[in-house]
């Protein structure tokens, strides 16, 4: 049975007659695992399906259903890009045209060139998020690492409150397998996303900002429940960001197939 990207209702991959399927799942998903043909739609799409009902049947469907719930939990914000928050225009808002400018021009590297952010941060110093994309600039144009880092470290220590900056270093370090400092299970625990930001309603780089810096840390932890209630509850709160989602939504999936592959292979599972 092949299914279509679209994701059935988690009760719908659950086992009802738990041996029988498990046994099945896994000597189907070793044929497809064999079959090693990326150019295979048919069977790729199968793969994932069947790393679906893996991994939820591996661990259940309450735990399944708790990890989306806190997560669900956590982003109790919605999204206004109406307005520039003071986080992006340094609370001024004759800033805001120039903003606007900024965030259409991030979609296009030579849009983004011909703006010169070099020279807009050091002419609107007031103005962190300037800074913050000069930065991402430099990871766009792929710079090392270490570079980027360092230019993170010293636009902390001239705004080091400034969480986009706090959440984009967190993203780089998980991301270069270093030990971040604020992405943790407790703040996640603690925390909520209103919490975090101070209001309830949020720029959407704002959220795309935290949900990276999420993202990055729960991959370093190769927590794979919490990204598969990471990824559910982005797409159940904020539809209308999909395709922001859609690059992480299938790095997710790939792990759920690597999840697989380690436990079976783990518990001797392997059926031929």
């Amino acid at each position: 049975m092949v299914m279509h990207e679209d994701d059935l209702p988690i009760e719908e991959y659950i086992y009802t007659e738990i041996l029988k399927e498990r046994h099945a799942d896994i000597t189907r998903f070793n044929e497809l695992i064999d079959l090693n043909d990326s150019s295979n739609e048919e069977a790729a799409t199968e793969l994932l399906y069947v790393s679906k009902r893996l991994f939820y049947n591996h661990h259940g469907l309450d735990q399944v259903m708790a990890a989306r719930t806190n997560l669900l939990s956590f982003f109790d914000v919605d999204t206004d890009d109406d307005q520039i928050p003071a986080s992006m225009n340094g609370g001024i808002a004759e800033h805001d045209d120039l903003i606007e400018d900024v965030l259409n021009a991030l979609g296009d590297l030579e849009d983004l060139k011909k703006l010169n952010i070099k020279k807009l941060a050091n002419r609107y110093p007031e103005v962190s998020f300037l800074t913050l994309v000069k930065i991402v600039l430099m990871e766009i144009k792929e710079e090392p690492a270490r570079k980027i880092l360092k230019q993170l470290d010293e636009a902390l220590s001239i705004y080091p409150d400034d969480l986009l900056l706090q959440f984009e270093k967190e993203s780089i370090e998980n991301r270069e397998g270093k030990t971040a400092q604020l992405i943790t299970y407790d703040y996640l625990k603690q925390n909520t996303a209103s919490a975090i930001f101070k209001r309830k309603s949020i720029h959407s780089f704002e959220l795309m900002s935290l949900h990276t810096a999420i993202f990055e840390f729960l991959i370093s932890q190769n927590d794979v429940l919490m990204l598969d209630a990471l990824m559910f509850a982005s797409k159940t709160l904020f539809p209308e960001w999909e395709d922001a989602w859609s690059d992480k939504e299938v790095y997710s999936e790939i792990m759920k197939v690597e999840f697989c592959k380690m436990i079976i292979n783990s518990t001797g599972a392997k059926m031929s």
